[in-house]
């Protein structure tokens, strides 16, 4: 019998290296698949970074990443959001809300079952290549830019698009992000702050400076893969993606909104 205090996730969307969805995610782990490719010129150019030296001042030290097949294809019309707001979307907002789309249709629930719910939105994100990029563009800025990069707006546009009620929090602690986005989640349904959580974290990476900074402290791996636990280990493959769960007290799993 399902107790009070426990807590259930009930859908999953995601956008993994490897390809979309769940299905996809879980033949990547089953076939113990390396991710890592070459980082393309459409993100940068690697080659003009590069260097395997750990000397040369803004140099990289690698070329490889876990990178998604597909960058910022987002179809903004099913979220009631224009041409031009899009074109001023940080990437990771827009992964957010596909994934959380998709979170919601895994777990049955349709948009009228929960607009106007007391639904949480908490999401975990550190990334500003976006923000950078874009601050450095100051004749094309307008104004979707201010939400459009702002960590903030990575949640609010989640509770606003869905019409959410409930708390609605962007929250950085760096590489745990996700897990204290999904901590205050949970502890806010068990305070009874909200009756469902959207717990989300996302990673795009578009810019090079984070590779250089991270190459110049010596915490970068070499060729793109993290080897924990090894005594191969040099570092950490830096990865992207984005993944979303959608929380709910045990005793009313089966219950429409």
């Amino acid at each position: 019998m399902a107790s009070e205090n426990e807590i259930a996730i009930v859908g999953i969307g995601c956008n993994f290296p490897g390809g979309e969805g769940i299905d996809s995610f879980w033949k990547v782990l089953e076939n113990g698949r390396n991710c890592t490719t070459e980082i393309p010129p459409e993100r940068f150019n690697i080659r003009e970074w590069y260097d395997p030296g750990d000397d040369k001042p803004g140099k990289i030290r690698t070329t490889r990443a876990a990178l998604l097949d597909e960058l910022n294809a987002f179809d903004n019309k099913l979220f009631g959001i224009s041409n031009e707001e899009a074109e001023r979307m940080d990437p990771q907002q827009k992964l957010l809300m596909e994934c959380t789309y998709r979170a919601l249709e895994d777990a049955g629930v349709t948009h009228e079952n929960i607009s106007g719910t007391k639904t949480g939105v908490f999401v975990g994100l550190m990334n500003r290549d976006y923000e950078s990029i874009t601050s450095r563009a100051f004749v094309e800025i307008n104004h979707y830019d201010a939400t459009g990069a702002a960590m903030s707006t990575a949640a609010h546009r989640i509770s606003y698009s869905f019409n959410l009620i409930g708390p609605s929090i962007a929250i950085d602690t760096a590489c745990s992000s996700f897990l204290s986005a999904l901590d205050l989640g949970y502890k806010a349904i068990k305070q009874g702050d909200c009756e469902s959580a959207i717990c989300g974290g996302v990673n795009c990476i578009i810019e090079p400076w984070k590779f250089v900074s991270l190459s110049k402290a010596n915490i970068l791996s070499s060729d793109g893969i993290s080897k924990p636990f090894s005594k191969h280990a040099g570092g950490y493959g830096r990865g992207e993606g984005c993944g979303v769960l959608l929380l709910k007290p045990l005793v009313k799993v089966g219950c429409l909104y």
